[in-house]
C-alpha cells in the first residue's frame, strides 16, 4: 500500500510539473535569459557524437569571444557585401557588445536536439548568429579557421 501510494503521488506530481512547464516554460526561459551574466555553467559535456566545433564548454567559448573582442577589435574577420569587416564591426552590425554577451545570450544549449541535426546545427550559432559561428567555429572562413584552431589549442 505505501509503495502504491508513493507511486500514485509521484505520478500526480510529475503531471503537475508537466502542466507547470507547459503553462510557464516560455516565460521562465525569457526571464532567465534576461538576467545578465548568469553563467554558472562550468561543466564538461559528454556526447558520443562529438563535433570539433563543440569541443569547448559555453563558458570557455564566451571567454574566448570576449577576449578577442577586447584585445583585437580591429582585426579583419569576414567579408560582407564585398566589404571587409573587423571583429568590432561584426558585433556593431549585430548590435552586441562584449558586455551584452553571457551564457544566455550565446544560447548554445543542445537541449531537445537528440537525433535532430537540424536543431543541433541551429543551436551552435552563438547568439543565434550564423556570422559568429562562421568566424569562431568554422575552418572555411576569411581567417582560415585561426580562431577555431586557437580554441582547440586552449581546450
Amino acid at each position: 500500500p505505501v509503495k502504491s501510494f508513493a507511486y500514485g503521488r509521484l505520478a500526480v506530481l510529475e503531471e503537475l510539473f508537466n502542466l507547470h512547464v507547459l503553462l510557464n516554460g516560455g516565460r521562465e526561459l525569457r526571464l532567465q535569459k534576461a538576467v545578465p551574466h548568469r553563467d554558472f555553467y562550468n561543466i564538461r559535456k559528454v556526447d558520443t557524437h562529438v563535433h570539433h566545433s563543440a569541443c569547448m564548454n559555453q563558458k570557455h567559448l564566451l571567454r574566448f569571444i570576449k577576449a578577442k573582442l577586447r584585445k583585437y577589435p580591429d582585426e579583419l574577420v569576414t567579408v560582407r557585401d564585398g566589404r571587409e569587416l573587423t571583429l568590432e564591426g561584426v558585433f556593431k552590425s549585430l548590435r552586441l557588445t562584449a558586455y551584452d554577451l553571457s551564457i544566455d545570450t550565446l544560447d548554445m544549449h543542445a537541449h531537445d536536439t537528440f537525433h535532430r541535426f537540424d536543431r543541433f546545427n541551429l543551436k551552435y550559432n552563438p547568439a543565434g548568429q550564423s556570422r559568429l559561428r562562421e568566424i569562431f567555429l568554422k575552418t572555411d572562413n576569411y581567417i582560415r579557421g585561426r580562431y577555431l584552431a586557437e580554441l582547440t589549442r586552449e581546450v
